[in-house]
């Protein structure tokens, strides 16, 4: 079956970024049907010169007045009409068979999602014995990709053509519109601003869903990418850290329940915390994330982080 690929990239200024990472999509050998770019930037200039990037590759523009990668992709969700949603960061570089291997993989009815591993990532060292130790990993599931008790989504050790996982990475996956749907699904908009793991929230509650129907999820190195985590954009590291604490104590409650999840959270944030003080990093925004959590814990357990008080 020939299915319909749409391609959703958000973008929030990084019109660098942006353009190197279209220059690949363009030269695949079977491009996908149809490009949203989903642009949050706030700077006229910029938003400018990225619309005409757009333009000249025959793309679709979506332009948003306030900042949201959650918002940004569920607006290509709503917009996109392809059969199969491609999600990718605005700095992946494709290869040039790219979509059409994930047209292959999606001939097959039982598969439902598929992730591309980053071939910038080595595949060692994946599952350490302290991450096991600290709850990041989960020795039993170290050979699939996998969401760990201290609720970390972890890549499988190493990944073939049809690894399965119970989870995927937001620079690279896709999935079948009709089941996005059918299900109801989007990106949680509780989660604000650049995200931290709404990527693992969403395939995660898709993954669910396919465990229920016996639908297959894989990692696949048949559509590798190279992540180059551009620097044009990036969120404060005491924003991040608020981030990462927050947001996982909110997974835990919503995907798993707080009790055993709680523990395994914190045990984590500790053992980040002498981590740092070994490596002779400042550790003092892991205490004050817990801090925070603990005064707002039933708010942040409801979607509500109180962004405004760390987001600076």
């Amino acid at each position: 079956m020939n299915y319909k690929v749409s391609l959703i990239i958000p973008t929030y200024n990084r019109v660098d970024a942006l353009e190197r990472t279209l220059l690949f999509v363009c030269k695949s050998n079977n491009l996908p049907d149809e490009i949203l770019i989903v642009d949050q930037t706030n700077e006229a200039s910029t938003a400018s010169r990225i619309k005409q990037l757009v333009n000249g590759i025959n793309g679709k523009y979506i332009h948003l007045k306030e900042p949201s990668l959650v918002h940004a992709r569920n607006v290509g969700i709503q917009v996109a009409s392809g059969d199969i949603l491609v999600f990718m960061d605005d700095d992946v570089d494709v290869r040039a068979d790219t979509f059409t291997n994930v047209r292959c993989l999606f001939n097959d009815p039982d598969v439902a999602m598929i992730a591309g591993p980053n071939d910038k990532e080595p595949e060692v060292h994946r599952n350490s014995l302290i991450g096991v130790l600290l709850g990041k990993s989960s020795w039993r599931k170290r050979k699939m990709g996998h969401v760990s008790n201290a609720i970390y989504g972890r890549l499988p050790e190493v990944c073939s053509d049809y690894t399965p996982t119970e989870w995927a990475m937001g620079y690279f996956f896709c999935v079948r519109r009709n089941l996005v749907l059918k299900w109801r699904l989007q990106f949680d908009e509780h989660f604000k601003y650049y995200s931290y793991a709404e990527d693992l929230d969403f395939t995660y509650g898709y993954f669910k869903h396919c465990q229920e129907e016996r639908l297959k999820c894989y990692y696949s190195k048949l559509v590798a990418v190279t992540h180059n985590a551009s620097q044009e954009y990036r969120i404060p590291k005491r924003s991040n850290t608020f981030m990462v604490i927050l947001h996982r104590y909110y997974i835990a409650n919503k995907h798993f329940g707080m009790k055993k999840y709680y523990f395994w959270c914190r045990w984590s944030n500790l053992g980040d915390y002498f981590y740092r003080l070994i490596r002779k990093e400042h550790p003092g925004d892991i205490i004050e994330a817990e801090k925070f959590f603990h005064n707002y814990k039933n708010d942040i357990l409801c979607g509500n982080f109180h962004y405004d008080e760390f987001n600076y």
